[in-house]
């Protein structure tokens, strides 16, 4: 078989990065400074919708839209000028629609030490979820790719003996140079243990892929003390005659990615203005409380909060007095809380509090505390200074509330007889008639 140095024939191209687990292809550089495709794998038709077959051969210009085509010429041009690995992120117009990769790419130099080929490998993320990290390299590129892989890399024999490893996996494993040199896999795997939150369930599982001599490992998350986060791949090894040969293990750093996730998540359940919950976070959070307060015959109160003419302040001290109004309130709201309350802006000038563990008399007080705290505030606007008030409805969880809808629609009614009865008050709703009951 030709490697990825000789072949110049795009079906045989094709046949070598199919063995790789994990979307890949490889780019030829032309005489003239231009790009074209040279292959793509199975993997990479997958998930980008290309074919190899339409693809091969045709300039990167005529696969992408022009400003997608330019911003990967210039990481191609990147990498011929480097002579070097590079990773990079991009977001690229498929056939299966805007997709989002971690890219990586190793360039290849022919005898005159001029990058004529780059070998590309890439992971497909996303903004709001992280997908499937495949990591699995075959032999075949193994010798050639080692040292640039962003993973870290550790092949053991079939006596879990230590054979060989890379730079990026020292960096992610302090591990004595001894133990790697003299190829002690029994001493590596104890000397990482301090490392590991969950040492015993780390190791544990190790030994049983070893055990197990053809299961594969994909996404195995593994937490460091130090908090990094890294994800593991692992497959066993075997020669063409279907002969035990070793394992290889793929270790990556996902701490800041994990990070991005978290953030993202944390972005998506917050209101940007106030900082408070938004309304997704807050229904999720009354159903869970809705659900442990039913389980427990425990009391649960929701309060409605709306500020009093807000149209008129929009109006008379403009967007900028509005959102002033918002931040004043949800900053004089916020202390006067418990960690266990939920707040929430849930659209406009609504706002809702969540009470777990509190009764209806506990939740008006708070109520009138949190109106009258409201009141005496001042809001401070580009053009000038300015009171707020607020009506506040409060409802408690009832016995035969089936949903923890009913209660927060009740608590809504017992706001807009606050707003009818004046604003700046609080209004209670009161427990269902026996007739409401029947009803529902």
């Amino acid at each position: 078989m030709k490697g990825l140095l000789e072949s110049r024939d795009s079906t045989e191209l094709r046949r070598i990065i199919d063995q790789l687990g994990i979307a890949a292809f490889v780019i030829d550089v032309d005489n003239d400074g231009g790009f074209h495709l040279a292959a793509i794998n199975e993997r990479h038709e997958q998930l980008s919708g290309m074919r190899h077959a339409e693809s091969a051969g045709r300039r990167i210009e005529e696969l992408l839209p022009s400003e997608s085509a330019s911003r990967v010429c210039e990481n191609y041009l990147r990498c011929v000028r480097q002579r070097a690995p590079i990773d990079y992120q991009e977001s690229l117009e498929l056939p299966v629609g805007t997709t989002y990769w971690q890219t990586s790419l190793v360039p290849y130099m022919n005898a005159a030490g001029k990058v004529f080929r780059l070998l590309g490998t890439a992971l497909e993320i996303s903004p709001a979820v992280y997908l499937e990290l495949q990591t699995r390299y075959q032999d075949t590129l193994l010798s050639a790719y080692l040292e640039e892989s962003p993973d870290g890399i550790l092949v053991v024999d079939a006596d879990n003996r230590i054979k060989t490893w890379n730079r990026r996996f020292l960096e992610i494993w302090s591990i004595p140079d001894g133990v790697m040199t003299a190829g002690d896999g029994a001493g590596a795997l104890e000397s990482v243990r301090g490392q590991l939150k969950d040492p015993d369930q780390f190791i544990s599982r190790v030994l049983d892929l070893y055990e197990h001599l053809d299961k594969e490992e994909r996404g195995y998350r593994v937490e460091m003390r130090d908090g990094r986060v890294c994800e593991r791949h692992s497959r066993g090894l075997r020669d063409p005659q279907g002969t035990y040969w070793g394992r290889i293990w793929f270790y990556r750093d996902v701490t800041a990615h994990e990070q991005m996730t978290a953030q993202l998540e944390q972005y998506a359940r917050t209101d940007m203005l106030t900082h408070t919950e938004n309304r997704r976070a807050f229904m999720e959070a009354l159903r869970n409380e809705f659900s442990r307060a039913r389980r427990y015959a425990h009391p649960l109160t929701v309060l409605m909060i709306d500020l009093d003419r807000f149209k008129s302040v929009n109006d008379k001290y403009g967007h900028e007095g509005g959102d002033a109004a918002l931040k004043a309130f949800a900053h004089t709201v916020r202390p006067l809380l418990r960690d266990t309350d939920r707040f929430a802006r849930m659209g406009g000038e609504e706002f809702a509090v969540l009470l777990p563990e509190t009764g209806l008399e506990e939740g008006r007080k708070l109520a009138e505390r949190l109106r009258a705290e409201v009141a005496g505030m001042t809001v401070e606007s580009r053009l000038e200074y300015f009171k707020v008030t607020v009506s506040i409805g409060v409802a408690e969880l009832q016995p035969d509330e089936v949903d923890a809808e009913e209660t927060l629609n009740r608590a809504d009614k017992a706001l807009y007889a606050a707003k009818h009865g004046g604003r700046n008050r609080v209004s209670v709703a009161s427990a269902k008639t026996p007739s409401e009951r029947d009803a529902s």
